[in-house]
C-alpha cells in the first residue's frame, strides 16, 4: 500500500526495512574505536594494566540535520587470576551495555552482553586472549510521527484522518540473542612502553533475526568481521608514537579507518603518570570523515575527546559537521604491581 512520508522518515524506513545484508546501521560505531575495546573484540576483555576497568563512551552525531544519532556504551571488567602472585594468566568477566537512538522515529537499540575471556602467555611478554560475548538485544521505534497518503485530504494534512492501514504490516519491537567471538595477540617490549595488539573478531555469528514484519521475511543480521592492529612505540623517555588500523565488513558494507598520534609524558613516575596525546584518524567508506582526537592520561584515568569532520557528500546537509565523542576509562589495581607481568597500558 502506498505511503506518503517526509524525506527524513523515508531515510529512516530505508535503514529500517531494507534487508540487513546491505547495512551496518544495526551496529553502533565509535570513532575512538580503540577506547571502546569490547565493541571491537570480546578478547580485549582483560587487556589492560590493573584488575578492574570501567569504560564509558558517548557520541552525538548529525545534530545539524533532523536525524540525530545518540550513542552510549558502558562496560566493566574484572580479572580473576589462576594463582596468587602470578598475574600473566587469568580469566576476565564483565558486563557491556550499548544504547543507541537514531532519527526522528527514534529507532532505539539496547544490547546487554557478558564478555568473557581467557588470557595466557605464549612466551615472556607475549599474550594470547580468546573471548566471547553472549548478549541480549532489543530494538524498537516510535510510530507516532509518521504520516500516510490517506491523511492528506484536499492536499492538506489532517492528522485525525484514518490512515487506511490495517496495522498488521509490522511490529514496533523485537528481541534477539546475539553472540560474538574473537582472538587478540599482545606483545609488550621488556623495560619499555612499546606494545602492540593484533587480532580479529566475528560479531553476530549466530545471525539473529532482525525482522520487524509480523509475517516473517527471515531478515537476518549480517555477520560483522573486524580486523585490526594498534600499538604504541616509545621513541624517547617522554614521547611515544601511536598508531591504529582497523578494517570492518558487514554484508555489502566496508570500512577502513587508520590514524596516527603522539603522546607526551609530563610525569613519568610509575602509577602517577600524566600524559597528553593528540592525533587524527581517516575513516574511509565513501571518503567519509577526518577525526581529530585528544586524550589525557592521569594515573589510572583516561579522558578522550574527538570530533568528526565530515568529508562525504552528506556534508552538504551537515555543513561538514559530524559530531563530538567522549570516552572515559578508569582502572583499579587491587594487587601489588611489583614484579607484575601482565599487559600494561
Amino acid at each position: 500500500m502506498k505511503r506518503t512520508l517526509s524525506v527524513r522518515h523515508f531515510l529512516f524506513f530505508v535503514a529500517l526495512f531494507v534487508p540487513t545484508v546491505h547495512l551496518l546501521a544495526q551496529d553502533i560505531h565509535f570513532s575512538q574505536f580503540h577506547n571502546s575495546p569490547l565493541n571491537i573484540n570480546p578478547s580485549f576483555s582483560g587487556i589492560f594494566g590493573g584488575d578492574i576497568r570501567f569504560t564509558g563512551n558517548y557520541k552525538s552525531q548529525w545534530r545539524s540535520v533532523p536525524v540525530p544519532y545518540t550513542t552510549f556504551s558502558g562496560s566493566v571488567e574484572n580479572k580473576v587470576y589462576y594463582k596468587k602472585s602470578q598475574y600473566d594468566r587469568y580469566f576476565t568477566g564483565g558486563l557491556l551495555i550499548n544504547y543507541d537512538r537514531q532519527g526522528s522515529l527514534e529507532l532505539t537499540s539496547l544490547q546487554i552482553g557478558i564478555p568473557v575471556s581467557l588470557t595466557l602467555p605464549l612466551a615472556k611478554n607475549n599474550f594470547l586472549s580468546a573471548g566471547i560475548t553472549p548478549a541480549f538485544g532489543q530494538r524498537a521505534f516510535n510510530n507516532h510521527q509518521w504520516t500516510f497518503d490517506a491523511q492528506f485530504v484536499d492536499c492538506l494534512f489532517n492528522p485525525a484522518a484514518p490512515t487506511m492501514e490495517n496495522g498488521a504490516l509490522f511490529s514496533t519491537n523485537l528481541q534477539y540473542f546475539d553472540l560474538s567471538a574473537g582472538l587478540n595477540y599482545r606483545f609488550h617490549a621488556p623495560r619499555s612502553r612499546t606494545r602492540f595488539d593484533i587480532g580479529g573478531a566475528f560479531h553476530h555469528v549466530n545471525r539473529p533475526n532482525h525482522d520487524f514484519w509480523t509475517n516473517s521475511r527471515d531478515v537476518r543480521l549480517a555477520v560483522r568481521r573486524a580486523f585490526y592492529g594498534m600499538g604504541l612505540a616509545q621513541l624517547t623517555s617522554n614521547f611515544d608514537l601511536t598508531g591504529q588500523l582497523m578494517f570492518q565488513e558487514q554484508g555489502g558494507y566496508r570500512e577502513l579507518i587508520y590514524g596516527i598520534g603522539g603522546r607526551l609524558l609530563l610525569n613519568e613516575k610509575p602509577y602517577e603518570e600524566l600524559a597528553l596525546q593528540a592525533g587524527a584518524f581517516f575513516r574511509q567508506r565513501y571518503t567519509d570523515a577526518l577525526v581529530w582526537h585528544f586524550e589525557v592520561y592521569w594515573r589510572t584515568w583516561m579522558l578522550g575527546l574527538s570530533y568528526d569532520h565530515n568529508l562525504s557528500n552528506f556534508s552538504v546537509a551537515t555543513g561538514s559537521r559530524g559530531g563530538p565523542e567522549i570516552s572515559l576509562i578508569y582502572r583499579i589495581y587491587k594487587t601489588k604491581p611489583v614484579n607484575k607481568q601482565c599487559p600494561i597500558d
